[in-house]
């Protein structure tokens, strides 16, 4: 063996001898290690066991020195927080409004209502794409002039030139109108009011909400005091353009349709119908609450009156009994008996939920409305793109995440205390969408379900607007006579037909139709 190969040798015999010394040591030290954490252990468990005896003994003490003193203010805090939920319960009643809840405008009274629209970033004004509307000459004005709706005047200032800038002045002239209608000798004379003359008093009367009293002036004025039909005789008017309105056409319509919008409002009358067949029962010193109800769709309306809300009055209509389709409607009990399907107005829900969040404090209520507010905007979006339903994968998405909203609020439900502030609302809210979560979904699950019951609401607007203007409809007779009247002209204008036009035909020797 070389010098070189034994000096590796004698290396290799160092380095095994170093690592056995190093794995004895590290052996040994492993034990020591073990017995010096059983023995840490052991310590442990004895400084436990100490301290817990002491913890023990010191809470027994403090609970012994201060137990009276925590009944008494327990005792006190209890009815501190009872007298404080009482003022939350009363500071929500109080700042219920029409935006926050569902209560009607004419409850709001005197309290400023803060703008309900939700900001955007649009600029102010009109939008990119909005229809412009300006003051232009009818194309037609020469068949208009020709069929007697229009009158064309032509003031020359060029002394005959050829070429020239016409200026227009578009004005109207109320000129009484007197036709002699000549017959055989041998009957009575007879003198009565045209059709123009009776169409204008009923649509003063039931449209523009005028008083008779003002409506005989406005007539005098109008026409140099030849015309001023009296206060009765208005009053003929409307009866006889309400005798020759037949609804039939629209109940058809109406019954045809897919969806049919329905809501009731409140209005006061000095008459209502009584128990006996043809029986009216006439308020002393005061006035009944009656019932109009609507029923209507894109293309129609029909209005009743009824003397009570309840489920006879929708019965004696005869319009949802024959009804198989959706009904939408403001989450009234008696309306789900109507109808195949439900489209449960979802504003409402909107506004509910937005007074839970606001006055209650209850957040997931925010985030219930910001839910339901984005499915609409889908579905919006979705209509602009000419879509005719929601993607079956984004359907399920919002199904499934409408139940985990749910399932939050009864979380959040079972966390509070009873009869504190919200929990009845909160408890009502989440029973109401667990129950009729299809009809709160319908507007999504089919786009011919709308998502909102407002058409129903603005169709309704105008009794209000009446009642404070005339105080109350004085018989019960007058108030069917401009429930059939709004019928037409609601109708009408939905189709685009001449309101003038629907109200003279009523003065026709044939009812006025559709």
């Amino acid at each position: 063996m070389s010098d070189y190969n034994r000096g590796i040798f004698k290396q290799l015999t160092e380095q095994t001898e170093r690592s056995d010394r190093l794995e004895v040591e590290n052996r040994e030290l492993r034990v020591e290690n073990t017995r010096l954490r059983k023995k840490v252990e052991s310590l442990e468990d004895t400084l436990e066991t100490l301290t817990a005896n002491l913890d023990m003994r010191i809470e027994a003490a403090v609970a012994k020195a201060v137990t009276p003193l925590n009944e008494e203010m327990g005792r006190k805090d209890g009815q501190i927080q009872k007298a404080n939920d009482e003022i939350d319960r009363l500071k929500a009643v109080i700042d219920k409004d029409s935006n926050n809840s569902s209560k009607p405008p004419s409850s709001n009274g005197l309290k400023k209502i803060a703008n309900s629209r939700e900001p955007s970033n649009h600029k102010r004004g009109g939008q990119r794409g909005h229809k412009g509307h300006t003051v232009t000459i009818p194309k037609n004005l020469d068949e208009l002039v020709k069929e007697g709706k229009a009158k064309h005047v032509i003031k020359d200032d060029t002394n005959g030139a050829t070429r020239y800038v016409s200026d227009w002045e578009i004005d109207i002239q109320t000129i009484t109108v007197y036709t002699e209608r000549r017959r055989p000798i041998g009957e009575s004379q007879r003198i009565r009011y045209g059709s123009e003359v009776r169409a204008n008093a009923v649509y003063l009367s039931n449209v523009g909400m005028m008083s008779l009293e003002r409506i005989t002036e406005y007539f005098a004025a109008a026409t140099h005091g030849l015309v001023a039909p009296s206060e009765a005789t208005i009053n003929q008017f409307i009866a006889e353009a309400a005798q020759n309105i037949d609804t039939r056409p629209i109940v058809c319509d109406l019954l045809n349709g897919a969806v049919m919008n329905t809501d009731e409002t409140p209005v006061r009358t000095t008459q209502r119908p009584g128990e006996g067949v043809d029986e009216l029962e006439t308020a002393k010193h005061t006035t009944f609450n009656a019932y109009v109800r609507t029923y209507s769709n894109s293309t129609t309306t029909l209005l009743t009156a009824n003397a009570h809300k309840d489920d006879e009055g929708v019965r004696q209509d005869n319009i949802l009994t024959r009804f198989f389709g959706i009904v939408a409607q403001d989450h009234e009990a008696k309306f789900y008996k109507y109808g195949t399907r439900h489209a449960t107005c979802g504003e409402h829900l909107s506004r509910e939920l937005k007074g839970m969040d606001e006055l209650c404090m209850l957040r997931w209520a925010g985030r219930m409305r910001s839910f339901m507010l984005e499915i609409n905007e889908q579905k919006k979006a979705d209509i602009a793109e000419k879509r005719v339903d929601c993607l079956p994968l984004r359907l399920r998405s919002y199904e499934a995440w409408y139940d985990v909203l749910v399932e939050q609020g009864t979380a959040q439900l079972k966390a509070m205390r009873k009869k504190s502030l919200g929990y009845d609302e909160l408890r009502k809210m989440v029973n109401r969408l667990r129950d009729y979560k299809d009809s709160y979904l319908l507007f999504i699950r089919d786009y011919a379900a709308p998502f909102t019951n407002n058409l129903a609401e603005r169709d309704l607007r105008h009794c209000k607007t009446k009642q404070k203007i005339s105080g109350c409809y004085r018989s019960w007779k007058g108030l069917l006579d401009y429930c059939k009247i709004r019928s037409l002209v609601d109708t009408s204008r939905k189709r685009g037909i001449d309101v003038f036009f629907a109200l003279s035909q009523c003065f026709s020797t044939l009812p006025a139709e559709l």
